[in-house]
């Protein structure tokens, strides 16, 4: 197959599917390794691409995992609301998790804790917020930090969350369709999983503009997580498929 083949191939799939990896466009197209990276280079070389961890995704559909700290300035109101809306679900909670995100990052503001409580992240912002905000017991996972995203997801993280059960976890994502919550990097597979495994209850705290997006990787299942928080109303088959599994739906402002 000429690469022109190739390249016409891989846009017209990705008109369906808006991202591929790597392991995609090899099985797609049947080219090597390194023949499908130049074809991706090629591709975003005319703009016709962007680049991202692991693969490719038309522009604008894929939204990047852009610097922490320019993302945070982004829709402050909203995730404000959002924040205060997750808040409201804590009663009483021994163990709480939240994980990177800056929606995640408001909900800090509106916790009224006990100072027994233990509130683990692997955010150093969110532990900031945690510390000046609250008067619970802050654990911060240990682990090398990504200088763009301010966090950690790496194996000394895991195992530094070994061992607690958390009785409620927020996490938030760059996307969700009904077939999953979908994450920008492989290691938020596991890191996703882990927090499944180790708490009672999931809130997915997400907005509007992350609706209907699908990335590189499903990192958890729609059944996998028990509330959604948004602030608009959802697309009518995602809203089916979260009812069916039994995820109560919280949205509006």
């Amino acid at each position: 197959m000429q690469q022109i083949q190739r390249l016409e191939l891989m846009m017209e799939k990705l008109k369906d599917h808006h991202s591929l990896t790597l392991k995609e466009i090899m099985e797609l197209t049947g080219a090597s390794r390194d023949t499908a990276r130049r074809d991706i280079v090629k591709l975003a070389e005319n703009d016709q691409v962007e680049r991202n961890y692991g693969g490719i995704s038309l522009p604008h559909t894929f939204k990047r995992l852009d610097d922490f700290l320019t993302r945070e300035k982004e829709s402050a109101p909203l995730k404000r609301r959002l924040g205060k809306k997750a808040a409201s679900l804590l009663k009483n909670a021994d163990q709480i998790y939240l994980d990177i995100s800056t929606t995640i990052e408001a909900i800090p503001e509106y916790l009224k804790l006990k100072p027994e409580t233990t509130v683990v992240t692997n955010s150093i912002d969110i532990a900031d917020q945690l510390l000046r905000k609250t008067k619970a017991q802050v654990r911060l996972l240990g682990g090398y930090y990504l200088r763009d995203r301010r966090a950690t997801t790496d194996s000394a993280a895991l195992k530094d969350m070994f061992g607690f059960n958390f009785n409620m976890s927020f996490i938030s994502a760059p996307g969700i369709t009904a077939d999953g919550v979908y994450y920008a990097y492989p290691e938020d597979i596991t890191f996703k999983q882990q927090i499944r495994r180790q708490s009672e209850k999931i809130a997915l705290v997400i907005d509007h503009s992350r609706i209907g997006l699908k990335h590189n990787y499903i990192g958890l299942k729609l059944d996998q997580i028990d509330y959604c928080i948004t602030d608009e109303s959802l697309p009518a088959d995602l809203s089916t498929e979260l009812k069916e599994q039994n995820v109560e739906i919280i949205e509006g402002d």
